[in-house]
């Protein structure tokens, strides 16, 4: 294949630098047929990249066809691959070419952060000066690819953009969200769950954006495949949900829309978890290496274990079962694992000090993270939480009720409750570890493709969990037996999981058991 012959040319660095990932020729076909149903026959393709697009289009559409192509090489690869002239490709960056209109769009763009694209402040402000848009340093650049695009579609056309769906789900993407609902023209979203056959070398998950221009939609479909190959019954494919515009809202997560055992929650004996408290990062140390120490590393270096050194849980593996005691954590201090977190006593002893210039000798004061501390080896200043969500999750996410006295570094995120909610922290640990608090919490986890979902503090603290009025109908006493029986069983007592069952709206409460 000539994306294969590609890369063994220019190789993978060249390729990253661009965000390259190439279409697949049946998504190009589909994206392509699914254009020109406008009866406009003129395409135009943001990213040329290796021509799939063009390949797979009509010859009656061929000589109405333009592009643009930022990496010089990549088209001069193409053009001696397939002996094509490229006058219909304009070579510059998209991003800087302003003041075009389009029948149709096509696009693979670029998957990168916008972090590591050249010229960017440009670009941001160029989105400033002609669409009044201020975008977000955590964009990336296909989701600025497709604005750009949404603002220069003509009347009557049709938009296709293969791209990451982690915009869905994440904060950056509420205005990209926003503008696709304003256009009133979104009829789809399609996502792609055989992420790895479509791009093998991206972590991310993958979908089509199809926007129409030719008619204003009263609601948008959700559509969710598990081969490429499905997408040619695309036709006669019921969508997997079909949102009206009035029920959609631009701040909400639209990845479980995708879901068919999406739940329906009865928000009225529902709020946010932030009103119990908060759930923060773990520490930052930007040098785990040197900051996390087991007991033969201690005593090399001849540190004081208790004045220089704090528990700590370094690594998600290190937890294995949903509850953490002092036994734990003494185990794997014993078991000389890396469960102690450098933290240097005021008054610096011999040797503190000289490990704080081994450090220093190594660069590890310059670091993106250490350089901004003052001093620098000084870890944060963070007391045990008493309830630790998993980061990253494959399925089911981790949530631990951590009794030890162990910090935690960026493998888990600490809850930490306020006033009010150090009385519920038992209730929030049940509900969360719950299937049913399972299924509403997953929907606000940000997805990466092959089936890897991420959490952030501000997704988990606005997630949805009983109110106090509900939380009180279970006493104390059964609080505190649902607690050993799940420390006991490793499962969540029954009669527990049917109480929490009562949020669900009955109409969806059937559907949920078959699953």
């Amino acid at each position: 294949m000539m994306n294969h012959d590609y890369t063994d040319y220019i190789g993978a660095e060249h390729r990253k630098s661009f965000g390259q990932y190439f279409t697949h020729p049946s998504i190009a076909n589909f994206m392509i047929e699914w254009v020109i149903e406008s009866g406009l026959k003129s395409i135009f393709d943001p990213a040329f990249g290796l021509g799939e697009f063009f390949t797979q289009s009509p010859d009656a559409c061929k000589n109405s066809y333009s592009a643009m192509e930022i990496d010089f090489k990549i088209l001069d690869f193409w053009k001696k691959r397939t002996g094509c002239k490229s006058d219909f490709v304009t070579c510059g960056n998209y991003l800087h070419s302003w003041g075009m209109k389009h029948d149709n769009i096509v696009c693979n763009p670029p998957y990168m952060r916008f972090q590591k694209f050249v010229g960017r402040q440009k670009v941001f402000s160029n989105f400033k000066k002609y669409l009044d848009i201020e975008l977000s340093g955590y964009t990336n650049v296909a989701s600025a690819f497709l604005v750009k695009s949404l603002s220069e579609l003509n009347k009557g056309g049709r938009l296709a953009y293969i791209m990451p769906l982690e915009f869905l789900n994440s904060g950056y993407g509420i205005y990209v969200k926003k503008l696709l609902l304003e256009t009133g023209h979104l009829v789809g979203i399609i996502q792609f769950n055989c992420e790895k056959e479509i791009f093998p070398d991206a972590t991310t998950s993958v979908g089509i954006i199809l926007v129409d221009k030719s008619k204003s939609s009263s609601s948008v479909k959700f559509f969710s495949f598990s081969r490429i190959r499905d997408i040619e019954d695309f036709q006669h494919t019921f969508p997997i949900s079909e949102i009206s515009i009035r029920n959609i809202n631009e701040r909400d997560k639209w990845q479980p829309y995708f879901n068919k055992n999406k739940v329906e929650i009865n928000k009225c004996v529902m709020t946010n978890l932030l009103y119990y408290g908060r759930f923060t990062r773990g520490i930052a140390t930007g040098a785990n290496n040197f900051f996390s120490l087991n007991r033969s590393k201690i005593s090399e270096i001849g540190i004081n274990e208790s004045l220089d050194c704090k528990a700590c849980i370094s690594k998600s593996f290190q937890i294995r079962k949903p509850f953490f005691e002092m036994d734990d954590l003494l185990t794997l201090m014993n078991d000389d694992k890396p469960v102690f977190l450098f933290s240097a006593h005021s008054t610096a002893s011999p040797e503190v000090r000289s490990y704080i210039k081994t450090g220093e000798s190594k660069g590890l004061h310059k670091r993106y993270v250490t350089k901004n501390r003052k001093p620098w080896y000084k870890s944060e200043n963070r007391e045990p939480a008493p309830l630790l969500f998993g980061v990253f999750t494959r399925g089911k996410y981790k949530v631990i009720r951590n009794t030890s006295k162990a910090l935690n570094l960026t493998c888990f995120h600490g809850f930490y409750p306020n006033l009010f909610g150090l009385n519920y922290v038992d209730h929030l640990f049940l509900f969360l570890s719950s299937d049913i608090g399972r299924k509403i919490v997953a929907q606000v986890s940000r997805y990466y493709g092959d089936d890897l979902g991420k959490f952030e503090p501000n997704d988990i603290n606005n997630a949805l969990v009983p109110k106090v009025d509900f939380f009180d109908t279970i006493s104390h006493n059964e609080i505190l037996e649902a607690v050993a029986e799940y420390k006991k069983t490793d499962l969540i007592p029954s009669w527990l999981e049917a109480k929490f069952e009562n949020i669900l709206i009955p109409s969806t409460l059937s559907s949920t058991k078959e699953n």
